[in-house]
């Protein structure tokens, strides 16, 4: 499960007794501490087979519910014991199933992966060792899973476990962690396109554009069209010195500009009329801007920017009514700018991932519940990470 644990699968194992209500489990957490230590690993592990079962059962608001509840009562923040008696629990549970099918892997990880997502927005007020339980409870599941099958599918599948909980790491502005676990996610699946664009996003953001473009054009490697990639590409090209850089973010603005690629192309003309500006280009920057009012002529903030550009050009007339018909004009819907959701990294690419997790996860819960009730394996084999 870590570097510092030895995964066994098979040998003789012990088949525990029927499990036990997570009202019990609530109670106990609730008890004084002498009391809290009558709550012994075998016990842990009913508890943790009971809330597999109710996964493994399709009770995808419950589990994760009971599984947190179980977790952050075993784990006592400044007790790191706590935290290593849960974990050879779980892993003994997760030893016996597996042994059985290697793919129980998925739904369990995934369990892990949504009680943490439940966790996170609750901040790591009293809860900073459960959240790291389950963060790294999910990682290595993910990782071992990899491990354990070899497979190509298995590759994908753990990186993109891995994208979607960093993702979740970028929400909550844990940028380094975040890019610990989109760098384990490229190297599971070196076509990971959401994992290349949101660490290149993260070294752009902390100003190292040469390791951003290195990503950036891996990730166009796999899909040159990319709208966002190749935005992202051209705007850190242009904080490179050289004409080379500039050329190259300017042809790549241009293509960008001429598509309907929502916010990408919208953003594209601004940086381009910038580009234009900053290289005492105003005429090309007026034509730039006069396509995108053609484009988008319900964005005010095009106009502002045509109306610095005609003020720099001496025309001040011009300037002065554009800015009066924005001032002037009816209140209007309009959409999120360019440069914010530039600024939110692939949002939207995490949510693919994560609705390709719950698809291979549900399509396992079958093979969790036949192994959850299957007779202990008389063998195994045994790897160790």
């Amino acid at each position: 499960m870590s570097a510092r644990t030895e995964v066994k699968f098979g040998g003789p194992l012990l088949w525990l007794a029927a499990a036990v209500w997570l009202s019990g489990q609530l109670a106990w957490a609730q008890q004084p501490a002498k009391e809290r230590e009558s709550f012994s690993p075998e016990r842990i592990q009913e508890t943790y087979r009971k809330i597999l079962a109710d996964w493994s059962a399709g009770e995808v608001q419950k589990a994760p519910d009971e599984l947190i509840a179980l977790e952050t009562a075993v784990i006592q923040d400044g007790e790191p014991k706590t935290r290593k008696t849960l974990l050879q629990a779980e892993q003994e549970v997760i030893h016996q199933v597996g042994a059985a099918d290697i793919e129980v892997l998925v739904p369990i990880a995934m369990l892990h992966h949504e009680a943490y997502a439940r966790l996170l927005p609750q901040g790591a007020r009293g809860r900073a060792m459960a959240l790291s339980h389950a963060r790294s409870m999910a990682r290595d599941l993910a990782i071992l899973y990899r491990d354990q099958s070899g497979s190509e599918g298995a590759g994908l599948v753990s990186s993109r476990l891995l994208t979607s909980l960093g993702g979740m790491l970028l929400g909550a502005a844990q940028q380094l962690p975040a890019a610990e676990l989109f760098q384990q996610a490229i190297e599971l699946d070196g076509r990971n396109v959401t994992a290349l664009l949101a660490l290149a996003a993260i070294y752009e953001k902390n100003a190292q554009t040469e390791s951003a473009v290195k990503l950036l054009r891996r990730a166009l490697e796999v899909e040159p069209d990319h709208p966002e990639a190749r935005l992202r590409l051209a705007m850190n090209l242009k904080r490179q010195e050289g004409r080379e850089t500039e050329e190259e973010a300017r042809q790549i603005l241009v293509k960008l500009s001429a598509e309907d690629a929502f916010w990408p192309s919208a953003l594209a003309y601004q940086e381009l009329a910038q580009l234009y500006r900053d290289t005492n280009r105003s005429l090309e920057a007026e034509k730039v801007l006069r396509k995108a009012l053609q484009a988008y002529p319900d964005d005010p903030r095009f106009y502002i920017q045509l109306a610095a550009v005609l003020d720099r050009l001496g025309r001040t007339q011009e300037s002065s009514e554009l800015v009066e018909k924005v001032l002037s004009a009816p209140s209007k819907q309009v959409s999120a700018s360019g440069r914010y959701l530039y600024n939110q990294f692939p949002v939207d690419a995490f949510a693919e991932a994560r609705a390709f997790l719950d698809e291979n996860s549900r399509s396992r819960l079958p093979v969790l519940a036949q192994a959850l009730n299957a007779p202990p394996a008389a063998a195994g084999a045994e790897v160790s990470r």
